[in-house]
């Protein structure tokens, strides 16, 4: 095997690795905050720290990714997110105050630990992976939800075998043995040339196509974390048991990471402009499932929200997956593009939508519901896709602009 093959298998198995941190608390940390008395509420406020943490830096780390360093920043986010796991692993003990504190300070750790991964990840497979870099990030992806599957699972077992303080203790050992041998395989060759052009990445939404794309990427997103903190409650309203609400989030992770997978083969065959069409579409059709048709029926059979979740799901992966290349391919002709300064941007502004939408959807979830009920709330979801679909369909452009810098931006065509 090539040295190349091991860096880039090394990428999707630490993807997979950083992805357990949102998901392995899921089951037994809620319950170990409900025995110490801590409102639910501040536990929604825990869990949304994490991505908040990333969004707020991933434009910094985007914009700087060059003078930081690819692989000082993947590592470091490795690191990161093993001290994160590591911090909660001596929180049962601790009094309320400091299990609030300790945990705060994990996820905001954990959040820019993953945004670093993600970034890094995401701008060495667009640089050096260029003739294959939409299979790659197809593969990503779809590690990333392994990664989710394989955080909820083991958390679940392990927690049997180790207890609470073992489960993290274990996970965090995983992160900080894997990490040497991540910068190992992370050679210099990833490593950004001299960049002459620094382009933040929010000035990049000028550019119409990018920010449409952005857009298709920030629904997906929305629309799926949407689901964590509401279809659950909703599914026991109608009569499901907490079985069955296992079973429907365990063929939402399936379809997302089959969706994934899939994609490795259509991606680079497939019109991308359809396949975000596609996208929209399917996650309207599934939020429509879900909540309009669920609200008509007396008894609600279970190929419901299977179904309902499988479209949803199948589509996030493909508003997931497709986005990065699409942006990647608005900005193949720049004069600067071997000096891969765009692809850390857009690497970075690719990782704040995603990352945005999972900060959005649950405080959708947690409001809409509140007021209008979950069908009108998913109902609603579905019509501003609908109207997504009209915007994208007629206002992106089918050529790509050139961008060589930032006096570039301020073009005609851009405003």
């Amino acid at each position: 095997m090539r040295f190349e093959d091991f860096r880039l298998l090394s990428i999707f198995f630490s993807t997979m690795l950083i992805n357990q941190i949102y998901t392995i608390i899921a089951p037994f940390y809620p319950l170990v905050a409900e025995k110490k008395g801590i409102a639910q509420w501040v536990v929604g406020l825990i869990f949304t720290v994490m991505p908040l943490s990333g969004c707020l830096v991933a434009s910094h780390i985007g914009k700087n990714l060059s003078y930081l360093g690819r692989r000082n920043t993947y590592t470091g986010g490795m690191l990161l997110g093993g001290i994160s796991l590591a911090i909660l692993a001596f929180i049962p003990e601790v009094t309320n105050a400091t299990f609030i504190l300790m945990s705060i300070i994990s996820r905001i750790l954990g959040g820019i630990g993953m945004i670093s991964v993600y970034i890094a990840g995401f701008a060495i497979i667009s640089s050096d992976y260029g003739d294959k870099r939409e299979r790659n990030i197809s593969i990503l992806e779809a590690f990333a939800g392994l990664g989710l599957i394989v955080g909820l699972s083991s958390g679940t077992l392990c927690y049997a075998l180790l207890g609470f303080t073992g489960i993290f203790l274990f996970s965090s050992t995983l992160f900080f043995m894997f990490t040497p041998f991540l910068w190992y395989t992370l050679s210099e060759s990833t490593e950004s040339q001299e960049v002459k052009v620094n382009t933040a990445c929010w000035s990049l939404l000028k550019n119409k196509n990018i920010l449409l794309d952005v857009l298709v990427g920030l629904y997906s997103s929305t629309a799926y974390n949407f689901f964590d903190p509401s279809l659950g409650p909703y599914m026991i309203s109608l009569g499901f048991t907490e079985q069955d609400v296992g079973y429907i989030f365990i063929i939402e992770t399936l379809a997302y990471a089959g969706g994934s997978f899939g994609l490795v083969f259509l991606l680079s065959r497939a019109n991308k402009f359809y396949l975000m069409i596609l996208s929209m579409v399917m996650i309207m059709l599934g939020e429509i499932v879900l909540g309009l048709i669920g609200g008509f029926m007396d008894t609600v059979p279970l190929w419901i929200p299977v179904l309902g979740i499988c479209l949803a799901s199948l589509g996030a992966s493909i508003g997931f997956v497709t986005p990065l290349p699409s942006m990647l391919n608005e900005a193949d002709m720049l004069p600067h593009k071997d000096m891969d300064i765009n692809p850390d941007a857009l690497s970075a502004l690719f990782t704040m939508e995603v990352t945005m939408g999972e900060i959005i959807g649950p405080m959708m979830a947690g409001i809409l519901v509140q007021f209008i009920g979950f069908e009108l709330s998913s109902t609603s979801i579905a019509i501003i896709g609908a109207i997504l679909i009209v915007i994208y369909g007629t206002m992106r452009r089918a050529k790509y602009l050139l961008i060589s810098s930032e006096e570039d931006l301020k073009h005609p065509l851009l405003i």
